[in-house]
């Protein structure tokens, strides 16, 4: 952050005391901030109201509402726990947890593509958080490497942004979500979107995370979602166990019946692969049971 910015850095939202700023996108900013009455660290994501207009601002608190009131309910290791909304400065505020690392699209773009024995744990993680929202009947709808934060020294890893999550059994905006990660569900009316949605795009994650190249190309891209197969992991990294590029294409298929049929089971594959190709990580990383809910 600039020394401008740290400048024009507001020194309070209601109790919480900023520090600094963790991020920002085109419609949000999250503060580093201190909770002086429960002594802790949390983050703060608000609307970046100076360069919104008043509409695209109350999307954004709307966005937050449905966040806080999804995801505020439940509290798992594996994912970003939120504390709660408050209203200071005629805007709503999201405090969460603070979480001590980087989106895992920091890690890409830093370091390139990432080693199979640090992908597994990471994705096994993030379905075992998966497998929890989803027996707790919510479906994330935005599972991508951006939602993801990792932190390698302690092996943490957590899903965040519930903001276009949505009940199972409630119909959701059926084309909402990241183009590059959605299922072919998300474009066949046909078809319902479900907790395997949530799987394929964990799917498309991991491939993105092993080559750093998305799925499926700019070109007609949902065309190639619904029809085409993308290039197996294992005709771009020769150093990828085949085992690794078969979760991929497994979580990644087309139809319902072809996928894992739990993010359980997804979690349970991923940590047979590790046992077999990589049991001194498997054991370094002491990894959740596939049955943790």
């Amino acid at each position: 952050m600039s020394s401008s910015s740290e400048e024009n850095l507001p020194k309070k939202i209601g109790r919480y005391e900023l520090r600094r700023v963790l991020g920002e996108g085109a419609s949000g900013i999250v503060h580093r901030a201190y909770d002086p009455i429960m002594d802790r660290v949390v983050a703060i994501k608000s609307a970046k109201a100076d360069s919104l207009s008043a509409e695209q601002i109350q999307l954004v608190i709307d966005e937050f509402r449905h966040e806080a009131r999804i995801a505020g309910k439940y509290a798992h290791e594996n994912i970003v726990g939120i504390y709660d909304v408050i209203e200071a400065n005629g805007l709503d505020h999201i405090v969460m947890e603070h979480v001590a690392g980087r989106a895992v699209t920091e890690y890409l773009a830093s370091i390139g593509p990432m080693a199979p024995e640090t992908v597994l744990p990471i994705v096994q993680k993030c379905a075992v958080g998966l497998a929890y929202v989803h027996y707790h009947g919510i479906i994330h709808r935005d599972i991508k490497p951006g939602n993801i934060l990792y932190h390698h020294a302690g092996n943490l890893v957590k899903i965040m942004d519930f903001s276009i999550a949505h009940e199972i059994d409630k119909p959701g905006e059926r084309q909402n979500g990241t183009l590059a990660y959605m299922a072919p569900e998300h474009f066949d009316t046909s078809r319902r979107i479900t907790a395997l949605t949530d799987i394929f795009a964990l799917g498309a994650t991991m491939y993105r995370m092993l080559v750093k190249r998305y799925p499926f190309t700019n070109d007609d891209t949902v065309s190639q979602i619904l029809y085409a197969h993308q290039t197996p992991v294992s005709e771009i990294r020769s150093d990828v166990p085949r085992e690794v590029n078969d979760l991929v294409e497994r979580a990644m298929a087309k139809d319902d019946i072809d996928r894992f049929q739990s993010a359980a089971e997804f979690a349970y594959a991923i940590e047979n692969v590790l046992a077999r190709h990589y049991p001194e990580v498997l054991n370094a990383t002491n990894a959740d049971s596939y049955m943790t809910l």
